[in-house]
């Protein structure tokens, strides 16, 4: 029988394990709602992934707790069962990480625990009589020790962010309030058509592009579920101001994981794949602003958002901001371990990839290498997955990134050429046939210049993939020098150093959300 998998808790001794690996799972390995690492994760309509016996036990209570956004309570489970989908890929990862850590698999929960787990989430039953009457004197008591009320002018000059901040404030909260019922009036008015839809839709998009506050007050679950199926609408007007609103809303860090959790990312994917063209451009946006946020990079990935962003990126007739925004948004997907692998299974990712690492546009230059360090990024990335590794080295980029070095894409000193450095790097690790692509394509010669440079990021790695080159393992001697300190998923390590230089590349006359998104107000 095997071992149940206990909860994991900062005061718990961990298991034993190697000096150079971490004992606490990432994240996306753990369950919402049982925190948990997850034995069987399935993946629930909104996106989000949850061990499959935990969401089952809330389906059969009818309780919601906060971490679901579908609403479960009205889920009747006789006639409409809760549909669930495997996370074959997150699985796989997990198990993953178990077998590096030797540690156990984690065990399934039964029904009857998970029920457990559950019902500890649920509110607790209202007091009974005697009890509510206690309450009251407690409450009451309360009130009569309590000082006066300040006269209206003293709680003005007592107001710590002063009369005219609390004034602005309320007002917008009211004004979301009266805006959103003014689109649900226009939505929900009857035979309300395609005039009436995009009316509501270019009211949200107008009044959500300059106001912070606003764009937080508005973003509720009621307004979502509205926006989600003018999304697909037929019409391109509707289309078109939905898809830009929800942008604008994205904005707002406290946003974006309440709109992946509405359920919106898939009709976003739709639009990506078969919308309008500026509908589409708007929809790779939101999904770049969306994927900033590490919770939602995840259920991106599993909605099937990368195929038709990697088609938007590598689209040569297509505007440079949305091709910019699409490659973004795979940047910030490829993040997650489990997207990478998806990432490279996905047909002809390197070839296209690679071509636009390579192009060149005298008329556009400052775009086209913008484009080409974005590929390079997402290069990187692939390289910290076995088949990221194996997919590049098939597709040619031991080869194609040495080119890069040398024809001055990358050029000498320059993030891109840091970037060329950590796809080499990756792709070294553990990797037998690297060498002979290695020396057939002069790697040797690319980096030893950089290996015997002045010290910085660059230079480690470049030095790690010559001794690779060799056959040399240092992993020990790298690991005690505490200079490698990030984990790829699959154990081979990145450099705090390029961390810092893993960032999006600058953009222009663009608006910079909270989060540090920038993406473009619509």
């Amino acid at each position: 029988m095997a071992t149940a998998w206990p909860r994991w808790r900062p005061s718990s001794p961990p298991p034993p394990m190697s000096s150079s690996f971490t004992a606490d799972p990432p994240a996306e390995f753990l369950c919402p709602i049982s925190g948990t690492l997850m034995a069987d994760p399935v993946v629930v309509p909104p996106g989000q992934t949850f061990e499959r016996a935990c969401i089952q036990a809330c389906a059969a209570l009818a309780f919601s707790p906060p971490a679901v956004a579908a609403d479960l309570s009205a889920l009747p489970s006789a006639s409409s069962p809760l549909v669930l989908v495997p996370n074959v890929a997150l699985r796989t990862a997990i198990l993953n990480w178990c077998d590096r850590l030797s540690l156990p698999y984690p065990a399934p929960l039964s029904p009857d625990t998970a029920r457990d787990v559950v019902r500890r989430l649920m509110p607790s039953p209202p007091p009974q009589p005697q009890q509510q009457q206690l309450l009251h004197h407690e409450q009451r008591s309360q009130v009569l020790s309590q000082p006066p009320p300040l006269p209206a002018s003293s709680a003005r000059t007592r107001n710590h962010y002063g009369d005219d901040f609390v004034q602005e404030t309320t007002q917008t909260r009211q004004a979301g309030g009266s805006l959103e019922e003014e689109i649900m009036a226009k939505l929900g008015a009857n035979g309300a058509g395609p005039a009436e839809q995009e009316a509501a839709m270019a009211l949200l998009r107008k009044a959500t592009r300059e106001n912070k506050e606003l764009r937080r007050q508005i973003c509720t679950q009621r307004l979502l579920a509205a926006l989600r199926p003018m999304l697909l609408s037929g019409d391109a007007g509707v289309q078109v101001n939905a898809a830009a609103a929800l942008v604008n809303l994205s904005l707002e860090a406290e946003n974006k994981v309440r709109i992946v959790r509405s359920g919106a990312v898939s009709p976003l994917v739709e639009v990506l794949r078969s919308g309008h063209p500026e509908a589409r451009d708007h929809a790779a946006g939101a999904i770049y602003s969306l994927a900033v946020e590490d919770e939602n990079r995840a259920a991106i990935g599993v909605l099937g958002a990368i195929p038709p962003l990697l088609e938007l990126f590598a689209s040569a007739g297509a505007e440079y901001l949305a091709r910019r925004e699409a490659g973004m948004a795979l940047y910030h997907v490829s993040l997650a371990g489990m997207n990478r692998s998806k990432i490279a299974r996905t047909p002809g990712v390197v070839r296209t990839l690679l071509a636009t690492a390579e192009t060149r546009d005298r008329a556009k230059e400052a775009d086209a290498a913008a484009l080409r360090r974005i590929a390079v990024m997402i290069l990187a990335n692939l390289a910290g997955c076995p088949e990221g590794r194996t997919a590049l080295m098939d597709g040619g980029a031991v080869a194609a990134v040495v080119k890069l070095m040398r024809n001055g894409s990358a050029v000498s000193g320059s993030a891109e050429e840091e970037y060329c450095i950590s796809a080499l790097y990756g792709m070294s690790r553990g990797s037998l046939r690297f060498r002979g692509l290695a020396r057939a394509a002069g790697v040797e010669d690319a980096l030893t210049p950089m290996a015997e440079g002045a010290g910085g990021v660059g230079r480690d790695m470049a030095r790690r993939t010559l001794r690779a080159m060799r056959g040399e393992d240092d992993e020990v001697a790298v690991t005690a020098t505490g200079l490698l300190g990030r984990q790829w998923d699959d154990g081979s390590v990145v450099s705090e150093g390029l961390v810092s230089i893993r960032r999006p590349p600058p953009h222009r006359g663009n608006h910079v959300g909270t989060s540090g998104s920038n993406t473009t107000q619509f």
